[in-house]
């Protein structure tokens, strides 16, 4: 969702003729493509199912998704979540950004592949390339410092 979020927070932007973000970091999501709700709709989910999902793509504590009292407090957040991410309409024909783009990924990921995060190629004319970490969705639970210097030198590179 945070992927989306600065997409389309910068093509806000662009439109209003305002100040730019330096440069953008996509992290484990796709570019936006002309079909909604692509990864299955989580939010049309029953309970059970959605559970199910969650504990398959990892990142969530079994505290969480094996506790129903907390999952009943939880489940909301994640509905409204997904609800947002796969009713999201994406734009047609976008012009690319004139922002560098950088694009970071798990090498076992399974719900967002090499192809599907070098999409993001489209959607700039600066695009800065992608790089890939050992793990899979949450890989970067496991890789903070790694991230923050690439982050800090993409940044560092990219500002005028």
């Amino acid at each position: 969702m945070g992927a989306l979020i600065a997409y389309q927070l910068t093509r806000r932007l662009r439109r209003q003729e305002d100040l730019l973000p330096t440069w953008l970091g996509m992290s484990a999501y796709c570019a936006p493509r002309g079909e909604a709700g692509a990864d299955g709709c989580p939010h049309l989910m029953s309970d059970d199912e959605l559970r199910r999902w969650l504990r398959s793509v990892g990142g969530s504590p079994p505290q969480l998704l094996g506790n129903d009292a907390v999952w009943h407090k939880f489940a909301p957040a994640f509905r409204s979540d997904f609800t947002l991410v796969d009713t999201w309409a994406p734009p047609r024909n976008p012009e690319p950004l004139p922002v560098p783009l950088s694009v970071f990924g798990g090498r076992r990921d399974k719900l967002i592949g090499e192809d599907r995060l070098l999409s993001w190629r489209a959607f700039t004319t600066h695009f800065r390339g992608l790089e890939r970490y050992e793990g899979n969705h949450f890989y970067l639970m496991n890789h903070q410092q790694h991230l923050a210097v690439a982050i800090t030198a993409a940044m560092r590179s990219a500002a005028p």
